[in-house]
């Protein structure tokens, strides 16, 4: 099987990066709970077992994924 690895974008930032071409929104934090929610719901919809990989690294990146809070982050 070959290795992969999974990446989960985190879009929240306290301000925007003039430098930045990635995907990010400012001053919503107040929505991080819903995000988590979300993205929790689309994890546990997806079946892994379909891919004929090994997912041996996970990313999470952003935006500011370090913007959400420990209960956001275990979740």
């Amino acid at each position: 099987m070959t290795k992969a690895g999974i990446y989960i974008h985190i879009p929240f930032c306290k301000t925007k990066c003039m430098y930045c071409d990635f995907y990010s929104i400012t001053d919503r934090e107040k929505d991080a709970d819903g995000f988590v929610s979300a993205l929790c719901n689309e994890i546990s919809h997806s079946s892994l077992d379909e891919y004929p990989w090994i997912f041996d690294t996970l990313f999470i990146g952003g935006g500011t994924p370090s913007l959400l809070n420990g209960n956001q982050l275990e979740s």
